[in-house]
């Protein structure tokens, strides 16, 4: 027989789990979407450069890589940022304090140049590549006999600060077999001092990586009266060499009454890479593209690099990629950079499609609360028929009584179905003397 206290129905069972499931969603997404206002209402919106505190690791006091940082730092200063600019010997410097994680976590950012080697293992990562080349200018005293590589045999040149891009540099091209043959001595020195003992007799010639409308350049050429040194074969050197280009300074271009230099002049010329360490942030290097952008109008239109040289081996930074493709940082990168330090706006489409999902979900098991609701509601107007059909028939009882007092008196009763039985087939009375 059924029970009358058997549960009503499977789905009226489930019915109360489900609804459980769906509160409990709903309760983490209010949950998450609380934290995350909280965080953004504590933090506020950044309108200005206040979120930067970081420091870039540039080159030798009064270079250009020092200029172009002092003018970034007084750009975020204006904004309530702070960018310090820290001078250095050079690429090579800069490379390997950035690399080791010097000063706390404060060195996030380094400029060095093109060609600079970087350890596979280093953690840096390539944020852009300065619109303007710099060039590497041999400067000699006026008169010099210098017109071709030939002509440099037994010479003394200066080659810049020990760890600088332009004693690398410098070291690696006179590195070739057929430049060894030469025998020139090349001597570690100050960018100014290497100037003087030029003018004093007591070097050849001072080599400089620098921008060719560098003041510096400028003045140590009118002072001294300095001539380029440009070599008729430099071209096939430079050939040698894919990160290095061709360039030319005109006539008249540091002096047009003397004039200086006083015919062109070719130069080799090289990019300046702008790199992060792992300590950057993603506010803190969507702030320095900011301000490279502001302070450097081609900055944007020359980047990403199409190629750098195979000793720099740098990944280009996805910040980088995302800001090159639109010129602009994101809104989120914008006005909530604490934020973004967080979780990356590329992961906030994720999130919300997350979310998407769990609130289709959630509608989806309203149907199917309402049809356990139905089934519930059918079942319980049905539970009392079911429940007298589950009784014992009265004709069951009379039979069962009308049996026992057959019993008694030696009669057979039939009951039940046509064939007249009960609960089988009829046994015969014994027969009667």
């Amino acid at each position: 027989m059924i029970s009358p206290k058997q549960p009503r129905n499977l789905i009226a069972g489930l019915r109360g789990a489900s609804r459980g499931k769906g509160l409990v969603r709903a309760s983490l997404l209010l949950v998450a979407a609380a934290v995350i206002a909280a965080v953004a209402s504590a933090f506020g919106i950044a309108r200005d450069y206040g979120y930067l505190h970081a420091s870039i690791l540039t080159g030798s006091a009064g270079g250009q890589y020092q200029a172009l940082a002092t003018r970034l730092a007084d750009r975020a200063k204006r904004e309530h940022g702070t960018l310090v600019v820290i001078p250095t010997a050079g690429s090579i410097e800069n490379v390997t304090r950035l690399a080791n994680g010097r000063g706390g976590c404060a060195e996030k950012f380094a400029l060095i140049q093109d060609g600079t080697p970087v350890p596979a293992d280093a953690r840096l990562e390539l944020l852009g590549r300065l619109p303007e080349p710099e060039s590497l200018v041999l400067l000699g005293r006026p008169g010099n006999a210098f017109r071709t590589f030939a002509d440099l045999r037994g010479t003394s040149i200066g080659i810049g600060p020990e760890g600088s891009g332009t004693a690398y540099l410098m070291r690696q091209l006179f590195e070739d077999p057929d430049l060894q043959e030469l025998h020139v001595r090349l001597s570690h020195h100050g960018l100014r001092e290497q100037a003087e003992l030029v003018a004093q007799s007591k070097l050849d010639i001072a080599a400089f990586v620098i921008q060719e409308d560098a003041e510096f350049l400028r003045t140590i050429i009118r002072q001294h009266g300095f001539e380029i040194v440009s070599p008729q074969d430099l071209q096939g050197l430079i050939a040698r060499y894919p990160w290095l280009s061709l360039g030319l300074i005109p006539a008249g271009r540091y002096d047009v009454v003397r004039p200086l230099p006083a015919v062109d002049k070719q130069i080799a010329r090289l990019g300046t890479l702008v790199i992060a360490g792992p300590c950057a942030q993603r506010a803190d290097r969507i702030a320095l593209l900011m301000l490279l952008a502001a302070e450097l109008p081609g900055f944007v239109r020359g980047n990403p690099p199409s190629s750098t040289s195979s000793a720099t081996v740098l990944p280009l930074a996805r910040e980088a990629h995302q800001f090159f493709l639109t010129g602009e940082p994101e809104i989120a990168d914008r006005y909530f950079p604490w934020l973004v330090n967080l979780m990356s706006p590329a992961y906030w489409v994720y999130l919300v499609m997350a979310v998407t999902i769990l609130f289709q979900c959630v509608e989806r098991l309203q149907p199917i609360s309402a049809l356990a609701d139905r089934f519930g509601t059918r079942e319980a107007r049905n539970s009392p028929q079911a429940a007298r059909r589950s009784r014992p028939h009265p004709r069951t009882n009379a039979c069962s009584s009308s049996r026992a007092a057959d019993g008694r008196s030696g009669e057979a009763r039939h009951c039940g179905g046509h064939h007249g039985a009960f609960g089988g087939t009829a046994r015969p009375l014994p027969a009667s003397d």
